[in-house]
């Protein structure tokens, strides 16, 4: 589920056996007064110790000083789990922006009360997918934003999406399969993925036919059978959709500086803060 994602629960640092996080949801009245001594009683009262002691720190120490935000989606892995889990990714992302004090900046809100501007939605692994899919991954994504866009535009903030790896861990080809030419990725699954029976060794590039996403992203959100996983009418034919690829061997550029190979992060920078550079 997209609206629980992982937090203090599953990361607790150190909280770790703290009573804060030892509470459940309860059916009970909501307006409602739990008995003295009573389980309800206890689980009222430690959920609002999480909220003094985790959530209210967060906000005030982290959130509170923010003026821009990018929001990083695994888009991939909701495609390949049918609708459902698209439109429960989609009420995520909405409720999202409930977290942020979203409006256009002032020289004063600069100072005091800073304001969420600009916001990007980042389809991540954008390596996994041949770069004739990318615009459709960024459609899909669109799509799925559309409500949380809409909102955010009423204050003046502005919204972009993108399609992106920080970190480029694959290479494109052509691949010839049954006298058919398919766009394809070239990548080193990390050691112990295993994919078709076979498992990986962390040395061996494999080529894959990621498959190809719709033109029209509202298919993905209306049938299980229109567009199963990532593979379209060729699911016979897609593979090694979701292994973990080891990074690429660092190379150097005649400074001898590293060069960490990315898919638009370059355009991602420019939308954060190419105007604080000009």
């Amino acid at each position: 589920m997209s609206l629980l994602p992982p937090g203090r629960f599953l990361m607790p640092g150190n909280l770790a056996g703290s009573p804060a996080l030892t509470f459940a949801p309860l059916d009970v009245p909501g307006d409602g007064n739990p008995p003295d001594g009573s389980l309800w009683a206890m689980m009222r009262r430690r959920y609002q110790s999480y909220k003094d002691v985790v959530v209210r720190p967060f906000f005030r120490d982290h959130f509170a000083r923010l003026d821009r935000q990018v929001v990083l989606v695994d888009a991939l892995a909701a495609f390949n789990s049918g609708p459902n889990a698209l439109f429960d990714l989609e009420a995520a992302l909405a409720g999202i922006l409930d977290c942020f004090r979203i409006g256009r900046g002032s020289f004063l809100n600069a100072l005091f009360r800073p304001r969420i501007d600009r916001i990007l939605f980042a389809a991540t692994k954008a390596d996994h997918l041949h770069h004739s899919s990318h615009d459709r991954l960024e459609a899909v994504l669109r799509r799925a934003v559309a409500r949380a866009v809409m909102r955010a535009e009423v204050t003046g903030a502005t919204i972009d999406v993108v399609a992106l790896a920080a970190v480029r861990a694959t290479r494109e080809a052509q691949v010839t399969r049954d006298r058919e030419s398919l766009p394809s990725i070239l990548g080193t699954p990390m050691s112990g993925e295993k994919a078709d029976g076979e498992t990986f060794d962390g040395n061996t590039e494999v080529a894959t036919f990621p498959g190809e996403l719709p033109d029209d992203p509202q298919v993905l959100f209306e049938s299980e059978t229109a567009f199963s996983g990532l593979a379209s009418a060729r699911a016979d034919k897609a593979d090694f959709r979701f292994l973990r690829f080891r990074p690429p061997h660092l190379a150097r550029d005649s400074a001898d500086a590293v060069a960490l190979p990315h898919i638009r992060l370059d355009r991602a920078l420019q939308f954060l803060i190419g105007d604080r550079l000009q």
